[in-house]
């Protein structure tokens, strides 16, 4: 008889024992150990990635308001900078997700032909510079 009422309360018990929620704490805080670093990179590369595109679509409006001002080089856009002024085609003048500012810089070449855009976001990661005809998105 006692046995069949040890068995019986067994049965009726609800809930987890302590050894079962630490396994299962301890199998969470592996899984969030191993996954935590890989999501934050991924934010990181996405941030570097959004700010390429930004330098893209700047390099684009660049080369679109010098065809349209028929200037023979980049000077005069270097010089003005990156501003919605400068750049007709832009609305309002990309942000760089990590609070970069862009500028413009002369480009790899001897003359002003080329030019380049550049951010200055350094922290966590250099989003550095988008030469058009140099650098590939």
């Amino acid at each position: 008889m006692s046995r069949t009422r040890r068995i019986y309360s067994r049965k009726n018990r609800k809930g987890f024992t302590l050894v079962e929620l630490l396994t299962a704490v301890l199998v969470l805080s592996v899984l969030m150990t191993v996954a935590a670093p890989l999501y934050l990179n991924s934010l990181d590369d996405a941030r570097k990635k959004t700010c390429r595109t930004n330098m893209l679509t700047i390099a684009n409006a660049a080369m679109a308001a010098r065809v349209k001002g028929g200037a023979s080089d980049f000077g005069a856009l270097i010089t003005a900078g990156v501003t919605s002024a400068n750049l007709p085609d832009l609305t309002t003048v990309p942000v760089c997700p990590n609070g970069g500012v862009y500028s413009f810089a002369f480009g790899s070449s001897s003359t002003n032909a080329t030019f380049q855009v550049k951010c200055s976001a350094t922290v966590p990661l250099t989003h550095g510079k988008y030469e058009p005809g140099l650098d590939h998105n």
